[in-house]
């Protein structure tokens, strides 16, 4: 281990060995425990998790302690169901903030549940910003898939995620957390204090907790293979690449590029060696600052009556950097600045059609003189909730609660320029003493100098930048009573339970940009509109589950189980009914099968419905710039049609970029999605082999009225057809949508708004295997010991999007498969194994992660990286319980310092999908925790 590292390790060690050892009246989760042991608290009636009709997957508070990892995101990627969100590395796209994604399906069709109800949503998409749970009061975290949307209500799509805090602690406890880089860098600190205590005699219990995590910068220029943009250099290798928008200025006449040197002169640009290299700026790790408060009560009045409460405040605070503003556009330069050289001036001349002494041209000009461009997110959430249960009579029984969140997030933007400042300082003119002057000199303008690598002066990247600040809120109300009765009658195979209730639920979002974001004026950052707006819900629902057989001949256990939920909704959607059945069958105590069948929906969330328009650049291809324009008939005919000239047809009109200018925006019309899930599976726990068990469960869910955009790179195909279908137009109709500039003829503003969408099919195997192995063998003192095993994973079968509804051939099949179309890694076969050893004090696991290879998703272009080959990451983590008071756990993420994939035109950032595959390299952990 590098010596720097080490020091670092064991001062954190150090420190932590401090404090005084103290007893606290707890436990940790066994590693080992069977599922019976477990029991699901999100449903109203609980049951183990092995015996549910639907799959389900735990995370024990063992496993999150041995994973090294500080914050929840980085636990919940690891499970083989998720495809990686937007993490830590995501940059940009990012936002600071962490999400999950069960299925692929989305992080908005992933419910995030804290204790079964729901938690504080981090904007107006209503999502979960997994930054905000507190990973230290976690006591173990319970993943059910499949469509919940008649439990849980709207968003439980692909399923739910809800993680389950300790409760009635008594005592003190102290954490303290450091991981950082073999580099010597991205160091992350995670310290938290729990302390909890009974009173009245046992009859009420108060607990608080405080958590506070530093995560350090890493930037792209810290690793060989991030520092440097890749492109594709047309023979099957990787060449340096980067953006069109250069800091002497790429500039297009009549579709003839050049540029300008220093001294005012120009000459021909070249794509391939004159792109400008953004990726040192970016960042390759987000910092964050997070500072985390929880309090949670509760007092037993008596049997009929128990009150409970508690309370969440979270101040989280990221950064995102991104290499200097690119400032693109038709401008008006002036012929004679004495910025140009002699030749300049007459190549400007020449353009002047008019003779006004200005001519037009499409600029893309790097703006270094301004700086880099900075994003301080600071995010602040409060969450509140009272609530009070009881015994009714006899086995009846109640809960109800109101809860209220809200969130304000605040960003400050630094970096950006003013569009309407940049062209008026760009139109020049002289005064009477031959002085280079602006033509409007209002708000002290100063003559912009574009014209060559580093000649904008102080003075005039003052004028032209623009603080940008902006301000959103989201609040939600949910006030929510039911009534359960766990033994209601018996047919003789074990009480029926039944619950049932009434849920309202309130939303409300609103961000407020800056003016210059709003209007338009800034460039840099995004611009877009504003939004206010919300919607509520009044839902009514049942559960009910009944055992039918017991004890019979081939009928060990037969259960039903079902479910509705009545919403109705201010918006759209109106009334929507969601439902669920499903089955248990244990022909054999060894054996048991399991189906379950549900209908899910998910509304439209405020920002989907009132979204105003905003700016994005995805990646896409322009077919107008490929070579193919110049030798398919049908394809040089749309290119004409749509604004490209003959002349431009084949050349690289978008300047080496691989972004396309794209518009996105809400849609108040937008109807509710619906799914239909079935899941069949087994789970076997044989006799003769007592500590084993398996579970097998098939998959299959249908989404329709998918709400998405219809992606830029599919408006591109529908305007212009494909490679595959000899470039012939699926639908003219959409080319309206793919406006171009009229000098450079780059595609600029193409529409990419919301709608329902053609929809979305799934389906697939999910597995886990746990056995465990005695030993009669043990250290420090220990006789016996313990070899556990497991093997989770995920084999994909079919992934299919239809973005188009009106377009069926667009479909696109994920599985496997990865790119402009489908985004992430879709990996046929994900893998989560774990092998743990324990004695005495001493616990040993060896994690093992896996994604099976995919390819490329574009059929119709070959990149230079057409399949990323398996994937394979190891962890290892030692867990020593020194005292009942005091243990500690060390460990190395990523042991054989595996490095991510690396690609060219078809990567997502950092030259790779840095959600999806470790760009950081071997890391080292340490932890402490001292109970009093």
């Amino acid at each position: 281990m590098p010596s720097h590292i080490m020091r670092r390790l064991s001062a954190s060690t150090i420190l932590l060995g401090l404090a005084t050892p103290a007893f606290a009246q707890t436990s940790a989760a066994d590693d080992g425990a069977t599922s019976d042991t477990i029991v699901i608290t999100g449903s109203r009636i609980a049951r183990p998790d092995l015996q549910q009709a639907s799959p389900i997957a735990i995370v024990s508070a063992q496993q999150l302690k041995l994973s090294g990892k500080v914050n929840v995101e980085s636990i919940i990627n690891d499970l083989p169901q998720l495809i990686p969100s937007t993490t830590a590395a995501s940059n940009n796209p990012g936002g600071g903030v962490s999400t999950a994604d069960l299925r692929g399906l989305g992080a908005n069709r992933t419910l995030v549940l804290v204790d079964g109800r729901r938690y504080v949503s981090y904007d107006s998409n209503q999502i979960v910003d997994l930054n905000t749970v507190p990973a230290g009061l976690i006591d173990h975290v319970e993943v059910v898939s499949g469509g919940r949307s008649a439990v849980y209500g709207s968003d439980a799509i692909a399923g739910v995620i809800n993680f389950v805090t300790k409760r009635d602690f008594s005592g003190v406890e102290a954490n303290a957390n450091y991981r950082i880089n073999q580099a010597g860098d991205g160091g992350t600190f995670n310290t938290n204090l729990l302390m909890g205590g009974n009173f009245a005699d046992g009859r009420g219990n108060a607990t608080f907790y405080i958590d506070y995590t530093k995560r350090d910068a890493v930037q792209q220029s810290a690793r060989s293979y991030t520092k440097q943009a890749y492109t594709d250099d047309g023979d099957g290798g990787l060449a340096a690449g980067g953006s069109g928008s250069i800091p002497g200025t790429r500039f297009a006449l009549s579709g003839t590029q050049y540029k300008f040197n220093q001294d005012g002169s120009y000459s021909a640009y070249d794509a391939a060696t004159d792109a400008y290299n953004y990726a040192p700026d970016n960042y390759l790790q987000v910092p964050q600052k997070r500072i985390l408060l929880s309090a949670q009560t509760h007092y037993d009045v008596n049997d009929h009556l128990t009150v409970y409460a508690e309370g969440q405040f979270i101040n989280n605070r990221v950064k995102n950097r991104l290499a200097s503003t690119p400032f693109t556009g038709s401008v008006s330069l002036d012929v004679d600045s004495s910025f140009l050289s002699p030749e300049s001036q007459a190549l400007l001349s020449a353009a002047d059609t008019d003779g006004d002494g200005y001519a037009t041209a499409a600029i893309y000009r790097r703006l270094n003189e301004v700086g880099a461009r900075i994003s301080n997110v600071d995010n602040t959430a409060y969450r509140t909730l009272i609530g009070a249960k009881g015994q009714i009579a006899g086995d009846w029984n109640y809960d109800g609660y109101y809860s209220y969140s809200r969130t304000k997030q605040v960003e400050t933007q630094t970096g950006n320029v003013s569009r309407s400042r940049v062209e008026q300082a760009l139109k020049t003119t002289y005064d009477s003493d031959g002085n280079l002057v602006c033509s409007d000199t209002s708000n002290g303008c100063v003559p912009l100098n574009i014209f060559g690598e580093g000649n904008i002066s102080s003075e005039a990247a003052a004028f032209i930048s623009i603080p940008v600040k902006n301000v959103s809120t989201v609040t939600e109300q949910v006030a929510s009573f039911a009534v359960t009765n766990g033994n209601l009658f018996d047919l003789g195979a074990g009480p029926a339970g039944i619950a049932f209730g009434a849920e309202y639920r309130s939303e409300h979002g609103s961000y407020d940009p800056d003016y210059a974001l709003s209007s338009g004026d800034v460039v840099g950052f995004n611009a877009g509109e504003g939004l206010s707006g919300g919607y509520n819900v009044k839902e009514l629902l049942a559960e009910i589950d009944v055992p039918l057989l017991a004890d019979l001949p081939l009928v060990h256990k037969l259960d039903f189980n079902g479910a509705y939920r009545f919403s109705h909704y201010s918006t759209a959607a109106k009334n929507v009914g969601t439902f669920s059945a499903g089955l248990i069958y244990a022909p054999i105590k060894d054996v048991t099968f399991r189906g379950q069948y549900s209908r899910a929906v998910r509304s439209p969330t405020v920002a989907d419905l009132y979204s105003g328009q905003s700016q994005d650049f995805p990646t896409a291809n322009d077919p107008c710039s490929t070579e193919d324009a110049t030798t398919n008939a049908s394809l040089a005919a749309s290119c004409v049609a749509t604004g490209v000239p003959s002349s431009a047809l084949g050349t690289d009109i978008n300047g080496g970029s691989s972004q396309i200018d794209s518009i996105t925006g809400g849609n108040p019309n937008l109807r509710e999605e619906k799914s239909d899930t079935w899941t069949a599976g087994v789970v076997l726990q044989p006799s003769f082999l007592p500590r084993f068990s398996l579970t097998v469960d098939y998959y299959h869910i249908k989404i329709d009225n998918y709400i998405s955009t219809p992606g830029t790179a599919n408006i591109i195909k529908a305007c212009y057809g494909d490679q595959s279908n000899g470039w012939t137009p699926y639908d003219s109709s959409y080319c309206s949508l793919l406006p171009r500039n009229e000098n450079s003829y780059a595609i600029e503003g193409a529409e990419n708004l919301l709608s329902n969408t053609g929809g979305l099919k799934t389906e697939g195997v999910d597995f886990e295997m746990n056995y465990s192995l005695p030993l009669n063998f043990g250290v420090f003192g220990a006789k016996t010991g313990k070899l556990s095993f497991r093997v989770a994973g995920t084999r994909l079968i079919r992934y299919d999007l239809n973005p188009v509804a009106a377009i069926p051939e667009l479909n696109q099949s994920c599985a496997g498969r990865f790119g402009v179309y489908c985004g992430d890694p879709y990996s046929k076969l994900r893998l989560n194994n774990r092998v743990t050893w324990s004695s005495g004090p001493i616990t040993l696991g060896l994690t093992h992660r896996y994604l099976s290879s995919v390819r490329d998703d574009d059929d119709t272009t070959t990149y230079s990286v057409e399949k990323i080959k398996a994937y394979n990451l190891f962890d290892l983590g030692l867990q020593v319980q020194a005292t009942e008071t005091f243990g500690w756990s060390l460990g190395m993420n990523n042991m054989f310092n595996k490095k991510p994939p690396i690609m060219g035109d078809n990567q997502q950032q950092s030259n790779t999908y840095p959600s999806t595959y470790d760009v950081y390299g071997r890391a080292f952990f340490v932890n402490a925790s001292v109970k009093f």
